[in-house]
């Protein structure tokens, strides 16, 4: 049922490398299966990128830190206590608290970690787990408390490193409860509401059957949680989900489903900064509050990041991505799965 459309490419050029001989040069155009956006595929990626010494960032970034303790105590906003008692949430070595400045009605920051720094090889999955958790029970302590209200949308967010656009090098997450769930999530799930009637179950859990059958983009699994790449890629090297079958929001997910989802980016992210990568985005793109799966299982994207040109900080976003809209990538995603079931297996 599920159709994997490409368009090949091909641009005539005369190559100064070969003393200008003709040259044709493929490219690829591919069709997303559920929700019929394009994106490109120009194969230029270098496999490894060079190493970036971090140290002199990590340490000048740490003098100021307002994640690190005590300051975190100290000069980090509380909630009001008609909205939460205790102004503050906390688990682990993680502390929610509100963002000075806000996204939304709710918007939060969760510092992860009482480490200033984790290298992206490194990230325990103690401090992945205290993220989400704490995540999760704030969104249950909102649904609680707000009864039959409007639709809303549970997300949870993580930018690492400034390359992603994170603002400080501390672990933190954004978690925002929303009734504006941004436009790559609205298109998405009305694409799967579509796919849902056309054909009475998940787009999820057919493309879960299909990628397993076929194997290119196919990752593997950490417990309960389903690891592949997807057909059209969102960031330039190329990314990888994980879907959570039968769960749609991260309200649902049990400590056990967490852990499982931690092992997996571990390695995931291992095997990212195995190829020279330092950054990542990670977001959960939920269904609405109290939704069922019955058309959307909940899904995390993980997209390394870059700067194309280190020395000029040259960034892997321009206006194919931001005005044009088109997603465009220097890898295969088929290469990109090869990558990552290595580090699987």
């Amino acid at each position: 049922m599920i159709t994997f459309d490409r368009e090949t490419k091909r641009g005539r050029l005369l190559d100064p490398r070969a003393d200008f001989a003709e040259k044709v040069v493929e490219s690829e155009v591919r069709t997303d299966p559920l929700t019929g956006q394009t994106g490109r595929i120009c194969h230029f990626a270098f496999d490894i990128a060079p190493p970036t010494d971090l140290s002199q960032m990590v340490e000048d970034s740490a003098e100021r830190c307002p994640f690190c303790a005590p300051q975190v105590a100290r000069i980090t906003p509380r909630y009001p206590p008609d909205f939460l008692a205790e102004g503050r949430l906390e688990q682990g070595q993680a502390v929610l608290f509100p963002n000075l400045f806000p996204y939304d009605d709710i918007s939060a920051i969760a510092v992860i970690s009482a480490a200033h720094f984790h290298p992206m090889d490194d990230i325990p999955t103690a401090v992945i787990e205290d993220g989400l958790g704490i995540a999760r029970n704030f969104f249950r302590r909102i649904e609680a408390d707000a009864g039959d209200g409007p639709d809303s949308y549970g997300i949870v967010t993580w930018n690492y490193m400034p390359p992603s656009g994170g603002s400080q090098i501390h672990p933190h997450m954004q978690v925002i409860h929303t009734t504006s769930p941004g436009n790559g999530l609205r298109r998405q799930l009305a694409a799967a509401e579509g796919w849902r009637q056309a054909h009475g179950r998940a787009y999820a859990e057919a493309l879960v059957e299909t990628e397993r059958r076929a194997g290119e983009r196919w990752i593997g699994e950490s417990g309960s949680v389903l690891w592949l790449a997807p057909f059209v890629p969102t960031g330039i090297l190329g990314d990888c989900i994980a879907l959570f079958p039968g769960r749609a929001t991260v309200t649902e997910l049990s400590d056990a489903e967490i852990a499982d989802f931690a092992t997996g980016l571990r390695t995931a992210l291992k095997s990212y900064a195995a190829r020279g990568l330092w950054s990542f985005n990670l977001v959960f793109l939920p269904d609405r509050a109290a939704a069922t799966a019955g058309r959307h299982w909940l899904t995390a994207r993980l997209v390394p990041r870059l700067y194309i040109n280190p020395a000029l900080h040259v960034t892997d976003v321009a206006y194919m991505q931001l005005i044009l809209e088109e997603r465009f990538a220097m890898t295969y995603p088929e290469d990109n799965a090869a990558h990552l079931r290595a580090a699987w297996s």
